[in-house]
């Protein structure tokens, strides 16, 4: 009978602690799928001039699949509570893979909402942030700030790597052969990762968290749920608390802030004379720069607290937007990149931190679902931003109202944030 190599006697065996396998397997996963989903700004001028589709339609496509991915947030926690991230990733990969080979197929408006508004978006809803929290969440406590942000810097890395890579396959194969090799390199390298994930908490392997090599008896029972997770607080809990409020207003303001900021900001950059090779690179500068930004301040949230790291991450993104809204051709390019370094050093810092901040507020058996409904709005706002960027430029012909709209949606989200703080609620029902 072959023995998995994540057995117990093969971890306690290996110099490197398995909690650090899962850490690594989580920043590759969330790499592949934010990279690959985020690279479609890159698609969006290609789009508008096969098509001649509008911006706000245009935009709608990514909208979809953000409201999509969020929406299926609550069902992957649920799925995560109950069978455990190893069975459920897998699914995820799959849906991932197979929206972006649709999407080199298509022909009209709708077969991009269906195959990469829908297919790709559930792979994402899966793969996405709520998985991955819940299971660092096992596997490390003390640290759990720096390590959720350390994964989550995978999303900046991806950006960095597939934005220039869907454009260099776009001069290549067309924007089709694009599409379809990201569908093919998602596939090749999220299942092997998947199976990186195959425990759930340390115990199982008789280790403790946070890198600790102490046994601890496994807690996996027979049927494949935890059976030593703490209870926590139950759903009826949660909704009952002002905090859970707070926390989705902030998660809906936030993509309201960024997405409508991202999805346009090619277009945008392109429309003001700079080449599309510039607009790519800032993009890219933005993603690697966000890999930077997320460890940065999840560190920084450990040591001087959450609700203030990510204040000073909302001010960061403040100014790049302003910078953004006001740039003229004649400042020059140099200015694009002052843009990307407050905007790409804050873009997706609050994802650790506020999903630290509902893991030490929430954390138990009903964690999973808890954050996929929190999540819910995420993917709310993600949809709401990039199609109202669109709608207004197409009223305007300009982005600059839009990327007010993104000003001040950084600062409700602030404010809402602000408003979560607050005591765990007890454990039960």
């Amino acid at each position: 009978m072959r023995r998995e190599w994540s057995s117990p006697a093969v971890a306690r065996s290996t110099r490197v602690h398995y909690g650090w396998v899962i850490l690594a397997a989580s920043f590759a996963t969330l790499g592949v799928m934010y990279g690959t989903t985020f690279a479609f700004p890159v698609f969006f001028v290609a789009l508008v001039q096969e098509f001649g589709w509008s911006r706000a339609s245009t935009a709608s496509i990514f909208s979809l699949n953000m409201m999509v991915a969020g929406l299926s947030a609550p069902l992957a926690g649920h799925l995560v509570d109950r069978y455990g991230p190893r069975r459920v990733l897998p699914w995820g990969a799959v849906l991932l893979g197979s929206g972006l080979l649709l999407s080199a197929a298509t022909s009209s408006l709708w077969h991009l909402w269906l195959a990469f508004g829908l297919v790709d978006a559930l792979g994402g809803g899966i793969l996405g942030p709520v998985a991955h929290t819940a299971l660092l969440s096992n596997w490390f406590i003390r640290s759990r700030g720096s390590a959720i942000g350390i994964a989550f810097a995978g999303m900046g890395a991806g950006l960095f790597v597939f934005s220039p890579l869907a454009q260099a396959a776009m001069d290549r194969v067309g924007w089709r052969g694009a599409f379809l090799v990201l569908g093919v390199l998602s596939l090749a390298l999220l299942l092997p990762l998947t199976v990186l994930c195959q425990r759930d908490r340390p115990e199982e392997l008789g280790l403790g968290p946070d890198g600790e090599w102490e046994p601890r008896r496994p807690s996996v029972s027979p049927a494949g749920r935890p059976v030593g997770a703490a209870e926590g607080p139950s759903l009826a809990t949660a909704l009952r608390s002002p905090g859970f409020w707070g926390f989705v207003s902030c998660y809906f303001f936030t993509p309201v802030s960024m997405m409508s900021v991202t999805t346009h900001q090619v277009a945008h950059v392109v429309d003001l004379g700079f080449e599309k090779t510039t607009a790519v690179s800032v993009l890219g500068t933005v993603g690697l720069l966000s890999s930077v930004g997320r460890v940065m301040f999840a560190i920084l949230s450990d040591r001087i607290g959450r609700v203030w790291t990510a204040t000073l991450s909302y001010g960061c993104s403040a100014l790049g937007i302003l910078v953004l809204m006001l740039l003229t051709p004649t400042w020059g390019a140099g200015w694009l990149y002052v843009f990307a370094l407050f905007f790409g050093i804050a873009f997706g810092a609050r994802g650790p931190i506020v999903s630290a901040m509902t893991a030490d507020t929430y954390r138990g058996r009903h964690y999973g679902t808890i954050f996929g409904l929190i999540h819910l709005s995420n993917g709310l706002g993600a949809a709401v931003g990039p199609w109202v960027g669109g709608a207004l430029y197409d009223a305007t012909g300009s982005y600059r109202l839009a990327f007010a709209m993104a000003l001040t949606a950084a600062g409700l989200a602030c404010v809402s944030l602000w408003l979560a703080r607050g005591p765990r609620p007890a454990a039960g029902r």
